[in-house]
């Protein structure tokens, strides 16, 4: 196959984008699209030399891999190493652990797999701390190059071209329809996973078969080209932040690509033109190594400082590094010479492997390698996790919901035995918020319960689609409460932007429905939540609720920071880290809560829990050495006693105090460091 210039050009056009998005240039805020583009080219480039070999009846699987192992590997394997190599100076032991376990993951051409597995689980992982969490792009086309050959040559060798051509194509319309139909409620699997990403790389190849026609005429071909290139760069200038990925929008950069690719076969246009231009082309040919490099520079550099200025010096590093890692790497290893001959390959990229194997299997046996770390600095690190209340505290499981029992088995705050007076009901920000309510609650002599299900907001007849857990969770919160008299003052608390942005944890759209609401959308979350609200405090009617505001979120610069401790020694929680993540999700947000909440009944009031937790321009992370959060959005126990102040009115003796206009207590100087 003719090597064409215009498609090194597309690759830089695909990998510039990802670098700069990832640096935190916010004027490219779809800059990630570019691993679509490189999904096209790889099934359009593999799928050409397949036939190509096949139709000269000369195709090898073995050379084929032996290929694809030169192509992939060496610079794959130098980075896997290095990385590894430099999570020792960088991570916490719990951080090198799972990088370890991502470059295992990485070796046996699983990350997607192993990704998609931990950033399910509840609280998911940091990504400012997994420098290898972007090989699963690598996981993807691996994969894809493990089963397509076969299946290309079974259809070839067994089946006429047209029958060829309508498989490949069902199974491409399979695909996409599951990307779009599984992109809104379970956008993860979605993301991740090769059935739902595999039609990307069968757009390339059906152009590769010839299914589209031939574009003819110079002027045709400038426009289709010159369309598909605007649908590149488009979607990566206009993609917003909220957007549902992969899903429908990932038609359009795929659908661009296929336009560029194919508008510039068989003729010259003004888009191959300029793709072919050198810089561009010089970049397209070290855009493998660019892409394997810049995410673990960005990472690194990210613990190092958090200065906008860094931006910058990440782009120039990765540069700088691919191209030594093309240079070096990639064109040494790319074909075998009597210099470098083909065993000599093998055993030089067999020990890098060896030892990155050894040493992620040994990281992981040693649990994170923690000795390396001063003893002060572990006591901080050690408390990231954790600690929140007891486990014994949450009593409501997704299997025990509502029990008769239930009721002796919860758990009881404040004064032990006592009658209770008092609930906190809500999600796993409830749970982290009963220790304060138990501290209160003690002083005030008072007793209540802490009834939480985690990720189940206190919102009656509010649900996600497959997941009607909170429906039961919260009927029998509510069922508690209507047969205990004695409970007169609830406390409802949650994380509320999560359902009033439409946006989870993952940054994957979150969306909620009810009984009105047949369809989900980011548009009718406000509604749904509003009715739930509304039905909620309609129940409560005849008791003092109080709604506390969200948990300020400081979200990844929280594991960041913690790293930061021990790679700067410095002080945690400086303005600008901690203060970061938190201006850039919770200020939108807030406007949206006080419109829900501008008309309250007159047996409700809002608390509002920032003052006591921040300063006007931050939100430390450590006071007196100890930890004010146990992750980026969950305060630890002594987070949550910092609360204590705003809670004492609300559970004061002759209980009036918080409703009676005080308001919380005067602040003294909440959010001190």
């Amino acid at each position: 196959m003719k090597h064409r210039t215009d498609i090194d050009g597309l690759r830089a056009i695909a990998v510039l984008p990802v670098i700069l998005f990832h640096a935190g240039y916010s004027w490219l805020p779809g800059g990630f699209v570019g691993v679509d583009v490189f999904f096209v080219i790889s099934g359009y480039l593999i799928c050409s030399i397949i036939l190509r070999e096949m139709k000269q009846q000369r195709f090898s699987f073995l050379r084929f891999y032996e290929r694809r192992a030169r192509r992939i590997l060496p610079a794959l394997l130098v980075v896997l190493f290095t990385t590894l190599l430099a999570g020792y100076f960088f991570l916490l032991p719990d951080e090198y652990a799972i990088l370890s376990e991502a470059t295992l993951a990485a070796l046996a051409f699983v990350p997607n797999i192993y990704f998609e597995n931990t950033a399910s689980t509840y609280f998911g992982l940091d990504i400012a701390t997994q420098p290898l969490l972007h090989t699963w792009s690598l996981g993807i086309e691996e994969q894809f190059y493990i089963l397509f050959p076969g299946l290309l040559l079974l259809l070839y060798k067994y089946f006429d071209k047209k029958i060829m051509k309508l498989a490949l194509v069902a199974i491409l319309a399979v695909s996409l329809a599951a990307n779009i139909l599984l992109a809104a409620d379970f956008t993860t699997f979605t993301f991740y996973m090769i059935p739902t990403r595999a039609w990307e790389l069968l757009a390339g190849v059906m152009l590769a078969i010839g299914l589209i026609p031939q574009v003819r005429g110079q002027l045709a071909a400038n426009i289709v080209s010159s369309i598909g290139l605007a649908l590149i760069i488009g979607t990566m200038l206009l993609l917003g932040e909220n957007a549902v990925f992969p899903g429908i929008n990932a038609v359009y950069p795929v659908l661009g690509t296929v336009m560029v690719l194919h508008g510039n076969t068989h003729v010259s246009t003004a888009v191959s033109w300029l793709l072919s231009r050198q810089p561009l082309v010089w970049i397209g040919l070290i855009s493998y190594s660019l892409y394997l490099w810049h995410w673990p520079v960005t990472v690194y550099t990210g613990m190092l400082t958090d200065s906008s200025n860094s931006r910058l010096f990440i782009v120039a590093l990765s540069i700088a590094l691919s191209a030594l890692s093309y240079r070096y790497v990639e064109s040494r290893y790319r074909k075998p010479s009597e210099r470098l001959p083909a065993r000599r390959i093998t055993g030089e990229l067999g020990t890098i492997g060896a030892l990155s194997a050894a040493g992620a299997v040994f990281i992981i046996s040693g649990q994170g390698l923690a000795q390396r770390i001063p003893d002060a600095v572990m006591h901080v690190a050690l408390t990231t996790h954790g600690d929140a209340e007891p486990e014994k505290c949450r009593t409501f499981t997704e299997n025990r919901l509502g029990e008769e029992d239930e009721k002796g088995k919860l758990c009881q705050l404040g004064k032990q035995g006592g009658v209770p007076d008092f609930i906190i009901w809500g999600d796993s920000h409830a749970q982290s918020l009963s220790h304060a309510l138990h501290l209160a609650a003690l002083q005030t002599g008072k007793s209540g319960y802490s009834v939480t299900l985690g990720g189940c907001r206190p919102l009656l007849g509010v649900y996600r689609k497959h997941k009607e857990k909170c429906l039961k969770f919260n009927d029998a919160a509510l069922k508690l409460i209507e047969e205990t008299p004695s409970i007169r003052q609830v406390f409802l608390a949650g994380y509320w932007r999560i359902p009033l942005t439409s946006q989870g944890y993952d940054n994957s759209n979150f969306l909620i429905m009810d009984e009105k609401t047949g369809t989900t959308s980011p548009a009718e979350n406000r509604l749904v939540f509003e009715r739930g609200l509304h039905r909620t405090l309609e129940r409560l009617k005849n008791r003092k609720v109080v709604i506390v505001e969200d948990i300020p979120e400081v979200g990844s610069q929280f594991g960041k920071s913690v790293a930061n401790h021990f790679i700067r020694q410095a002080w945690l929680g400086t303005e600008h880290t901690a203060q970061f993540e938190y201006k850039l999700t919770t200020d939108k947000y807030e406007k949206i809560f006080s419109e829900v909440l501008s008309e309250l009944p007159g047996n409700t009031e809002l608390l509002k829990i920032r003052p006591w937790l921040c300063s006007d321009t931050s939100c430390p992370l450590l006071i007196d050495g100890k930890l004010v959060y146990a992750d980026g959005d969950h305060l630890s126990r002594f987070g949550a006693s910092l609360l204590v102040p705003a809670l004492l009115p609300y559970l004061a003796p002759d209980g009036t105090a918080a409703l009676s206009g005080a308001g919380p207590v005067k602040k003294t100087q909440p959010g001190k460091q």
